[in-house]
């Protein structure tokens, strides 16, 4: 599974969480959104269970209330859920919490229809869905997050989590059909440079995947050999 790669962040006092939604409904995002962004994001480090990763994407989505026109706040509570999904059990507890995230995807691509940061995790979503039922789902949404993942690698070459979400899919494709892991392999060593040159312009902009990217690196080496 996927993972953010944060470094943990200290709680702000909600004297300064209201003042932040004052005076993000004014501005652009920029530098003074971060007090809004760190109390979710340290939420998201710290969580260990579908309890975990919900009330993360409860905290993104109330400060939804407040702050309407920024499309990180849809993505992490997205992002939340689809990893909250991860750790659930049952079939349809995983189904509804990633529901949500498609809500939340929308949402965002409303507010920023060609930012490839959303079209990667549409992309995840639609990987996280195969899981519930790989022998129903794996063709159909394998094909939707190839499609997108090479929209948002066309428009953001640079972005690793794109190449690297590609590398799970080729990864997952039988071997028959053009996949596993020495075709997989090219597109984690892609990833992993691109992780190694990657610089976020503002501190609370996203920055996972990198740990599992190298830990796939591995797996396709290994199994190379």
């Amino acid at each position: 599974m996927m993972s953010i790669g944060l470094h943990p962040i200290r709680l702000m006092p909600g004297f300064f969480l209201l003042a932040a939604f004052s005076i993000a409904t004014v501005k652009a995002q920029g530098i003074g959104d971060t007090i809004l962004y760190d109390p979710g994001l340290e939420l998201i480090v710290r969580a260990g269970n579908a309890a975990d990763y919900t009330a993360a994407a409860e905290y993104f989505e109330e400060v939804m209330d407040r702050v309407t026109d920024q499309w990180l706040l849809p993505y992490y509570a997205a992002y939340s859920y689809i990893k909250a999904s991860h750790k659930a059990t049952g079939d349809k507890s995983k189904d509804a919490l990633m529901d949500k995230a498609q809500v939340l995807i929308n949402k965002g691509l409303a507010l920023k229809p060609d930012e490839p940061e959303l079209r990667i995790l549409q992309a995840f979503l639609y990987q996280s869905r195969i899981q519930v039922n790989p022998q129903v789902r794996a063709l159909t949404y394998s094909m939707k997050a190839d499609a997108g993942l090479k929209q948002a690698a066309a428009a953001d070459d640079g972005n690793p989590r794109a190449w690297s979400l590609m590398g799970y899919n080729v990864y997952h494709t039988p071997a028959a059909f053009g996949g596993g892991a020495r075709k997989a392999l090219p597109f984690f060593l892609k990833a992993r440079d691109r992780f190694l040159s990657f610089n976020p312009e503002l501190p609370f902009l996203p920055q996972w995947g990198e740990p599992e990217n190298l830990e796939m690196i591995a797996v396709c080496k290994k199994s190379a050999d």
